[in-house]
């Protein structure tokens, strides 16, 4: 299989990208519920605590990972054709069908860029990390609680984007099993094996 896509397969990259933010995806949603529960754990002492810090540090470093990749994705997407959906699928099947990976890509690109957001807003002294820097650029003002566009503001859009996200990625789950086990296309042997 070659790197670039064709009229009917994923490439090598296009396919890379895929499962790679896929695996991403797996380990960064639970390891953002495992550090709300240390923040909460140790709320009273957390600047001092190495479990927040380190649970940070891999957060949003993955954050940053993933806004990259998925940048790099896009980029790589827009340069190279996309394979065509199969014939056989009738014209409210595709519209839903481009409609679930316009939603996803917004989403990857809004959720790691709202958890960004929030970090910068917050009012404290809390370090945003990438690997071992721990003074990533603030992309908002820093701004008092009460302040519309506060911490909170975009930590709640962060939370919307798993929430909608979680729905939108069952979707097209469930839109790859329907097309391998009842339309029997050859759609998710193609994203599995490039042709």
């Amino acid at each position: 299989m070659g790197l670039k896509n064709t009229h009917s397969s994923w490439g090598t990259v296009a396919r890379f990208f895929h499962w790679g933010m896929l695996l991403l995806i797996v380990i960064q949603i639970p390891l953002g519920f495992v550090m709300v529960e240390v923040y909460e754990a140790y709320a009273e002492t957390y600047a001092d605590d190495t479990w927040v810090m380190r649970t940070s540090r891999l957060h949003h470093t993955l954050g940053f990972v993933m806004l990259a990749f998925i940048v790099l994705r896009f980029g790589w997407r827009v340069a190279n054709r996309t394979p065509e959906l199969p014939a056989s699928l009738v014209e409210y099947q595709r519209w839903l069908a481009r409609g679930t990976h316009v939603l996803l890509y917004a989403l990857l690109i809004v959720y790691p860029l709202s958890g960004w957001a929030s970090l910068s807003a917050y009012e404290g002294e809390f370090p945003i990390f990438l690997f071992g820097w721990d003074s990533m650029p603030r992309i908002v003002p820093q701004v008092a609680e009460d302040a519309v566009f506060n911490y909170e503001f975009f930590a709640t859009i962060h939370r919307w984007c798993w929430r909608i996200g979680a729905a939108v990625l069952g979707l097209h789950v469930f839109g790859a099993l329907w097309h391998q086990y009842i339309a029997r296309d050859g759609i998710l042997r193609r994203m599995l094996m490039g042709k």
